[in-house]
């Protein structure tokens, strides 16, 4: 066997995907350097033996006119769409969590002309499952690191824009670096959409956040608390 199901020591003199169970830490180097979705799917079986939660989502049809994937392969999409090797692991299992809350969630529209499923609440119900049901399986979890996740998980859908009261509020719960890494999130999210003009939108400004602009925002905001510590 090439996987012990709850250890998290990396084998790094075997090959990671053979056969058998596979860990965290080797699902979190397939997440991080797969080149495509295709590269994650075909180890569905043993990444579901893992997190069995996941099993949910494959085949979900989420019936939303933004939508053009299941829920398991939008998710794919969303952790193919991150940059490559990140440092902060989290993000990843984040990306494929994200949505795991949606099944729970899904309603039926009640406007005319609307023939959409809607899912609101669906971030909280998914860092729920997260919280509640995920990571007391994968043990080896610390609890900075699922403090991460959570975060990510329970924010990948929150509103954003390029106002400097949307850095304060991420502040106040979250590190600066944290809060442009759940931008990257955000971004990689918005792209496994179809594109419509509102979705352009968000990865207009959520890719601003995660750059330049987020590091602007963040100067007025450690000067903002400067003056108030000073008065």
């Amino acid at each position: 066997v090439l996987f012990d199901l709850f250890s998290c020591e990396f084998k790094s003199n075997i090959r990671i995907y053979g056969s058998g169970k596979m860990n965290l830490s080797e699902l979190i180097e397939l997440l991080k350097r797969a080149s495509s979705t295709k590269d994650i799917d075909k180890y569905r079986e043993e990444i579901i033996e893992l997190i069995p939660t996941l099993k949910i989502m494959v085949g979900f049809d989420q019936k939303n006119h933004a939508h053009q994937y299941d829920l398991w392969m939008h998710s794919l999409h969303v952790v193919a769409n991150l940059p490559r090797n990140l440092g902060d692991d989290m993000l990843y299992l984040a990306a494929l969590f994200h949505d795991i809350g949606k099944p729970d969630c899904q309603c039926k529209p009640t406007k005319p002309n609307d023939t959409s499923m809607h899912y609101y609440g669906h971030p909280k119900r998914s860092m729920e499952i997260v919280r509640d049901i995920i990571i007391p399986k994968l043990s080896c979890i610390n609890a900075t690191d699922a403090k991460r996740l959570l975060y990510y998980v329970e924010y990948h859908d929150d509103r954003v824009s390029r106002k400097l009261k949307h850095v304060n509020r991420h502040m106040k719960i979250a590190s600066f670096e944290e809060f442009q890494n759940l931008m990257l999130l955000q971004v990689a999210d918005a792209k496994a959409h179809i594109l419509l003009p509102i979705i352009q939108e968000r990865i207009d400004i959520c890719s601003d956040l995660a750059g330049v602009k987020g590091l602007e925002l963040y100067q007025m905001y450690l000067k903002q608390n400067t003056r108030r510590k000073n008065n």
